[in-house]
């Protein structure tokens, strides 16, 4: 089956009823997506544009209208709220929200997938979205990493479901769709592929799809043909993690049960799923200090910590005021120059801590780690000459133009190497 052509393209500035074209932002199966600005309220939104095919048919014009409608009523922070919908000349339109740091997709593409409580942690809020939609009768029926957005506030990152083009009331007649299987293969339920219509536990196993491809990059059952693809979500064994911590071995609980062949074997609900995955050990003690730059680790995402940094106007340097030349090592002996060494390695690493510590929300033991391993990497004088403390071994106040992006970077993946290890 053919999809049906996409409107001719919206050039910037052109109106469509209230909203005004900025740019184009994608286009898939069902339309055309831009960025608009919002004429009467003074707001950008996200305006998809149906195919010109899919927009004159009588019965799929109803069903939009009613499932847009639908979808404006869901109550969740981790879905895309629509805003309104309508036709122009015939033009179908849905305006919702913009949000703006990209799909999940992109950036696990981009930046390969983030630490496995933080893989978590983003599908447990999809798994909250998601849980909305199906009380008010929605089954998503299309959820993937490219329909998961993600907004940058600070030090945290949140996740918003997306792109219900395709969803269904529970219990719609599927004859709607003439027998054609929709949503993507790679992360639909065994039954799907099988003919068999879509509900509330198909949708948990594509969430179950989704939790895997966070993990670790890719979905959980790859092939050269679609038919291959199939056949494994059909046959082939639950994909597991290889760890044995206690978190593994929960993780790999909670895979199984999402991605059982038996619908019947899942999770009852997107909600049970969501407490499921909230209660795995070390999930909830780490939320509070989430770092955006895990998920999009760009230059931008990185200067969240030179903001930290900056913030630190009086730091205390604690290396050398205890009682740390107690003994006859010379090692420590601040008088001798293997001591005056260490001494400048211990005093930097205060300071670091101590800003991680009281900036950062580290708790001291992963402060003092994180500093330890960028002075084990670097060095004082590698610190230094890459602009992330002064000659008085103090960090620098203004991170603006200063930090070279480089040593960001080390800090975020020494920070999470401390936490994750």
């Amino acid at each position: 089956m053919s999809l049906p052509p996409h409107p001719a393209a919206l050039p910037p500035g052109e109106l469509l009823g209230p909203y005004r074209i900025v740019r184009e932002l994608g286009a898939g199966g069902m339309g055309t997506v831009y960025e608009a600005v919002d004429t009467t309220l003074h707001r950008n939104v996200a305006l998809k544009v149906i195919t010109s095919a899919l927009a004159g048919d009588p019965g799929f014009r109803a069903r939009f209208v009613r499932e847009a409608q639908a979808q404006a009523s869901l109550d969740s922070p981790h879905v895309v709220q629509v805003f309104a919908h309508g036709q122009v000349g015939g033009q179908l339109y849905i305006a919702s929200q913009l949000i703006p740091d990209g799909d999940l997709g992109a950036t696990l593409r981009r930046h390969g997938p983030p630490p496995p409580a933080v893989a978590v942690d983003l599908i447990a809020q999809v798994a909250d979205g998601l849980a909305e939609a199906h009380r008010v009768g929605l089954v998503h029926r299309d959820i993937k990493p490219a329909n998961v957005l993600l907004r940058n506030r600070g030090t945290d990152t949140f996740a918003y479901l997306g792109d219900f083009g395709i969803a269904r009331q529970i219990g719609a007649d599927q004859s709607a769709t003439g027998g054609v299987v929709a949503g993507t293969p790679s992360y639909m339920a065994p039954e799907l592929h099988q003919g068999r219509p879509a509900g509330p536990v198909s949708d948990v196993y594509s969430l179950g799809c989704l939790l895997w491809a966070t993990l670790t990059g890719r979905a959980p059952y790859v092939g050269t043909t679609d038919y291959q693809v199939v056949e494994a979500h059909i046959g082939a064994p639950i994909p597991q993690s290889t760890g044995r911590t206690a978190f593994d071995r929960e993780l790999n609980r909670v895979l199984r049960t999402a991605l059982a062949k038996n619908p019947h074997e899942r999770y009852p609900s997107a909600a049970a799923f969501r407490d499921d995955l909230r209660s795995l050990p070390g999930t909830t003690s780490v939320r509070p200090r989430r770092s955006a730059a895990v998920i999009a680790a760009t230059v931008g995402g990185i200067a969240a910590l030179v903001v930290l940094i900056a913030l630190a106007a009086v730091l205390i340097g604690r290396g050398d005021d205890g009682d740390r030349s107690a003994g006859t090592d010379t090692s420590t002996d601040p008088t001798t120059p293997q001591g005056l060494l260490a001494s400048r390695e211990e005093t930097t690493i205060a300071n670091i801590a101590q800003t991680l510590a009281e900036e950062a929300d580290l708790d001291a033991d992963d402060a003092d780690c994180t500093a330890r391993e960028l002075v084990k990497k670097h060095g004082v004088d590698g610190l230094q000459e890459q602009g992330l403390i002064d000659d008085d071994l103090m960090l620098v106040e203004d991170g603006n133009g200063k930090v070279k992006p480089g040593i960001l970077a080390d800090i975020f993946t020494s920070t999470f190497s401390c936490l994750w290890e």
